[in-house]
């Protein structure tokens, strides 16, 4: 009776640990600023199991974490970042800096840049240092960035209106869209991380009769040359 007592408990210990062995996962990804600037010396750590590690020289990370977590991104100059972390994808963390020149200094100190590093990256890159990938889809991005923006959907078709001018008449009062110097129709298929700058100029009389109701200028980070989204204009 005791053996069997023994070889159950036993059993039941296996497979416990069995269970939180196929439950765990080791996610790997790299942590960055501007456009692939690595910051080294990141602490990530595991919302559940607590787990902590940090990032190497090039950004690079690795850690075991349980299913359904949550890593947890912080370093000294840095906004904290928090990603939900989902299976078979590699974990590319883009970080911002807080408010105030200070904190650059505040990041070389703590050994996550170099001066050269940043100084190069501000140089070249200054313009990627922003924060619409927090945002879900372009729209809400425009919205959030711009007050006054207004977002209508009509047929399952959203679109974009600076002035109001003309809906009244019922003129079509819809924003021009301007993405890397080209007209596109529909913007939908951006995504907001591969946005580099957006502006919304109200008065686009001088763009011609085309933008009398306003322009949404974007700069994306595609390539010259390289095949674009559906939706751009021929």
């Amino acid at each position: 009776m005791n053996k069997l007592k023994t070889s159950l408990f036993a059993l039941v210990i296996l497979l416990l640990a069995t269970s939180t062995f196929a439950q765990t996962k080791r996610v790997t990804g790299k942590v960055f600023a501007f456009k692939d600037t690595p910051i080294a010396n990141i602490e990530i750590i595991s919302k559940k199991s607590k787990q902590t590690v940090t990032t190497d020289e090039m950004g690079n990370f690795s850690i075991e974490i349980n299913a359904k977590d949550k890593l947890v991104f912080e370093g000294n100059g840095f906004r904290k970042e928090v990603r939900k972390v989902v299976e078979g994808q590699k974990l590319d963390v883009k970080m911002l800096f807080l408010e105030g020149e200070n904190n650059e200094k505040i990041a070389i100190g703590s050994g996550h840049l170099t001066e050269e590093s940043l100084f190069y990256s501000k140089s070249n890159f200054l313009e990627y240092n922003n924060d619409y990938h927090t945002y879900p889809d372009i729209f809400t991005l425009l919205q959030g960035k711009f007050p006054g923006v207004k977002v209508y959907t009509e047929l399952g078709q959203k679109r974009v209106v600076i002035r109001d001018i003309g809906y009244l008449s019922g003129k079509d009062n819809t924003a021009l869209y301007m993405v890397d110097g080209q007209i596109w129709q529909d913007i939908s298929v951006l995504a907001p991380e591969e946005i580099v700058s957006v502006n919304v100029m109200k008065d686009g009389a001088p763009l011609g009769f085309r933008a009398v109701n306003g322009v949404v200028i974007i700069t994306t980070m595609v390539e010259a040359g390289k095949t674009r989204p559906n939706g751009l204009e021929n």
